[in-house]
């Protein structure tokens, strides 16, 4: 999704949002967040991610529920944002930067005490590695709080709660809404004449332009490397003012885009000739271009998704209980000496006319044990033969209540690994997202 693919969401956007109250605001996993808003009865919702390499916007209508990952940012923007008004809604520049304006709530730092209501503004910032959420204060313009630390800024640091918010606007491009005529030949001239391709000058000199959509732009142009660099210029300011043109009057044309198998591979907001027609699919808003693209990757990544975090979880599991099942083993040789202590209070007893009251050791034939000449006890000096003999039964009784229980909970710890390891390989022989999907609920 590039920024003009973002401007034609937001154009939509525009006539959605503006007058909502937010009823809910949910992190769903560490990039993603689904804002709930309602407009007099039904409720909607906005899927927002800045997950690096796959931004994404999609409305939902009705939102689903889905399962929340909770953190410290999500629950605390969730209790800034509760039951504020959606004011506003727009691109930061022309760039992959959404600003959502809210009014009300609490204000930062307010208590029961206090009153005013808060103003607010979620920037989405859906910039590859710099991606980020940052929750600003309007009043006073700075950061409440933001997604990450350190969200892979190139130029200076993430602002820290308290500190002033500036969007992260790369100021070696220029804003092409803006430019005129003699600053773009400006702009473009020298950089063909340093032998650089028309397409990456377009995309470094200008803020908006994803590769496809320069490469668009030449070959509207139907340049030529032939003609003096002047006429070259002249050739791409055509297609750019007519483009720049389209952006400001809002006349898109969402197209999905999908590949050789049929696939999704993306979307553009204006028809083009760099694609074969049968490979745009046209749409007529921007967020069912979006809806579909999404549901068709999601029908093939979802599987794949779940299988990989189903194996994930399924190995890990079976790693705990084998180490359990080996953890009872041990425990159960243990309590398997419960009758070597019966035989020792036995011995005890039967030859305590020889054994001396204050000894720490001593040293019987054990005729129980055709292997063994003598049995070694440990005595406790301070008891008499007796009460050592008590001491050894007790030890009986306690390792036979223990063995009974390490046996039954050996069986259940043996019969769940046994289960796993069946989920397990059911999961690898799934054929489709219903089989996966049993799995998961097992």
């Amino acid at each position: 999704m590039d920024a003009f693919c973002l401007a034609a969401i937001i154009q939509e956007l525009q006539a959605i949002l503006p007058g909502a109250k937010i009823s809910r605001l949910q992190q769903l996993d560490r990039w993603s967040l689904l804002l709930v808003f309602h407009r007099g009865r039904g409720q909607e919702g906005l899927l927002l991610s800045v997950e690096p390499g796959a931004p994404r916007l999609e409305l939902l209508s009705p939102p689903r529920k889905p399962s929340v990952s909770s953190s410290r940012f999500g629950d605390f923007v969730a209790s800034k944002t509760k039951e504020a008004l959606i004011e506003a809604v727009e691109q930061v520049g022309l760039d992959r930067i959404m600003a959502i304006h809210m009014s009300g709530g609490p204000l930062p730092g307010s208590t029961r005490l206090t009153t005013g209501e808060a103003a607010m503004t979620l920037y989405v910032e859906m910039l590859g590695p710099a991606s980020n959420f940052v929750l600003v204060d309007r009043v006073t313009g700075t950061v409440i709080d933001r997604l990450r630390s350190a969200s892979g800024r190139t130029r200076g640091k993430t602002p820290e709660p308290g500190e002033p918010y500036q969007p992260l606007f790369d100021s070696g491009r220029v804003d092409p809404r803006f430019v005129k005529e003699d600053e773009f030949q400006e702009l473009v001239r020298p950089r063909l004449a340093e032998g650089v391709e028309p397409a990456h000058v377009l995309a470094t000199c200008f803020a908006g332009f994803s590769s496809l959509m320069a490469t668009e732009l030449v070959a509207r142009s139907g340049l030529s490397t032939l003609v003096s660099l002047d006429e070259q210029a002249r050739a791409l300011w055509k297609p750019f003012c007519d483009l720049m043109g389209r952006v400001a009057t809002a006349s898109f044309e969402p197209r999905l885009i999908i590949g050789s198998n049929g696939e999704s591979v993306g979307i553009a907001a204006f028809s083009l000739i760099t694609v074969a027609d049968d490979h745009q699919v046209p749409h007529s808003t921007m967020a069912e271009a979006l809806a579909a693209c999404h549901g068709s990757r999601d029908q093939v990544e979802r599987p794949q998704t779940i299988l990989a975090g189903l194996l994930r979880r399924l190995q890990s599991e079976i790693s705990a209980a084998e180490r359990l099942s080996a953890k009872l083993g041990q425990e159960a040789a243990l309590y398997r000496e419960g009758e070597l202590h019966a035989r020792k209070g036995q011995l005890l007893l039967a030859n305590r006319a020889g054994i001396r009251r204050g000894q720490q050791t001593v040293e019987l034939a054990d005729y129980a044990d055709s292997g063994t000449q003598l049995l070694r006890i440990e005595l406790d000096p301070a008891c008499s033969i007796e009460e050592n003999a008590k001491r050894y039964f007790a030890l009986h009784r306690k390792a036979k209540r223990g063995a009974a229980i390490v046996e039954r909970r050996f069986e259940e710890a043996d019969g769940r690994l046994a289960a796993l390891r069946l989920l397990i390989q059911e999961a690898g022989l799934a054929k489709d997202l219903g089989e996966l999907q049993r799995v998961d609920a097992a």
